[in-house]
């Protein structure tokens, strides 16, 4: 079916069984496959024993809930992509300005590579549910020369102070976004070609933002151009998901603009930009570029307008402000981020003891999470999400040992696996979030 080649998107899950198993799985239930059974049964009226909030504990563990329904991991799963699009291709532009040749050849080749990178899997989502032919017709326009390529050559234009560089390729990109909608629309009428024109012209001036930006050197517009044009691909995303299942309603179950499939792509959002600002601080510190560092720093666990007050805010919002305050100790926790600052510092100067330390402070931290989450929500298991921690760290870690290595290629490809790994460890946390409060994520 293509809405379960759809779900490579968000990767397996099997990483975290597990807890998949206590929230539900989307392989191994009939109603996550679009069965149309289950629904059948849960609206036939059966006054077996049971109460209502049994009922609603039955329906979480069968896996139908709108955080696990084929639209909401369409939305999730590009969401992910779409941001990692303007994270990595911030990276090359970035690498570019500040003449790393060597990082900007690994960035975009991550970016835009032939195969492991962020345009193959995008490739291979929308063919995956519309079909080779569009696959392939989607392929050639992504990867059209009025595409990245602009944005690298309007990067080569800001770095001579060429105006008129950058006024061409600011022509061709607005051209592009036209033939975007226009060819996007023809596909599927569920997509106003205007709309999706407007979008794609959004994309680009939020990333020439950022760009602008990286050549002044101000690195706290940098961080704060980079977050809005990463979360607008967000919106983006949430139109075309609901577009898609409009255009193939047997193939996707739910809606991708549910509650559930709010929750769960939120989550994939800032669970990536987590990893993404957490390795571009570590990368800076490395290379010695501490205002970069700062900003980075601030961007990812600032008191206000930060990766980190998002989630509490997402966290409190949900929970309550009680819960949320907890969080926010716990998410500011001195063997959290800093440990992986620590981390950095030890690899920097080759000190292997000082590495160690921050591990054995990681992986305590692990443990203090998982029995935090289970305390407040039971469908979370301790030792389950303890490990998902761990693999946060540990794939993390990896990035930072590619950068002190001065290895871009392997630290690019680590970044990749650390920040798709978030999207699994989202999708579980949304799940357990709708099983416990099944009334806000209803329909």
């Amino acid at each position: 079916m293509r809405r379960k080649t759809t779900l490579k998107l968000t990767s397996s899950l099997l990483a975290l069984a597990l807890l998949g198993a206590a929230c539900g799985s989307d392989d191994d239930d009939p109603a996550a496959s679009g069965d149309p059974t289950t629904t059948e049964a849960a609206d036939s009226g059966d006054d077996s024993e049971g109460s209502d909030e049994e009922s609603s504990d039955d329906e979480a563990a069968s896996g139908t809930l709108t955080t696990d329904t084929g639209a909401a991991s369409l939305r999730a799963g590009l969401t992910s992509l779409l941001n990692e699009h303007v994270y990595v291709a911030a990276l090359a532009t970035g690498a570019a300005l500040r003449g790393d040749t060597p990082a900007f050849e690994a960035f975009a080749t991550s970016l835009n590579g032939p195969t492991d990178s962020n345009t193959s899997d995008l490739v291979d989502a929308i063919t995956g549910v519309y079909g080779d032919e569009v696959g392939e017709a989607f392929e050639g326009l992504w990867r059209s020369e009025d595409h990245i390529p602009q944005f690298v050559a309007y990067t080569q234009a800001a770095a001579a102070d060429d105006q008129a560089g950058k006024d061409a390729a600011v022509e061709r990109l607005t051209a592009y976004a036209k033939t975007v909608g226009e060819t996007l629309n023809s596909v599927n009428e569920n997509l106003p070609a205007d709309a999706v024109t407007g979008a794609i012209e959004m994309h680009a001036s939020t990333l020439l933002a950022v760009i602008d930006a990286q050549k002044a050197g101000d690195q706290p517009l940098v961080y704060s151009s980079l977050r809005e044009a990463y979360h607008h691909m967000g919106d983006t995303a949430a139109a075309l998901a609901g577009g898609t299942v409009a255009k193939f309603p047997e193939d996707f179950d739910g809606a991708a603009d549910s509650s559930g499939a709010e929750l769960r792509a939120g989550l994939t959002s800032l669970l990536a930009e987590h990893v993404f600002l957490a390795s571009s601080a570590t990368g800076a510190a490395i290379g010695g570029r501490m205002p970069q560092f700062e900003a980075a720093a601030a961007a990812l666990n600032g008191p206000e307008n930060s990766n980190t007050s998002d989630l509490v805010a997402a966290v409190g919002s949900v929970y309550g402000d009680e819960v949320g305050t907890a969080f926010d100790g716990l998410w500011r926790s001195e063997d959290h981020i800093p440990a992986f600052v620590a981390y950095t510092q030890a690899a920097a100067a080759g000190d292997q003891a000082g590495k160690d330390a921050a591990v054995e402070r990681l992986t305590a931290y692990a443990k203090t999470v998982g029995e935090t989450l289970n305390s407040v929500n039971e469908n979370l298991p301790a030792d389950a999400v303890t490990e998902a921690i761990v693999m946060h760290a540990t794939t993390l870690i990896e990035v930072i040992d590619a950068q002190a290595a001065g290895d871009p290629v392997a630290a690019a490809s680590a970044l990749r696996e650390a920040t798709h790994h978030m999207g699994e460890t989202a999708a579980v946390l949304a799940s357990a979030t709708a099983a416990k409060f099944p009334e806000q994520f209803e329909g």
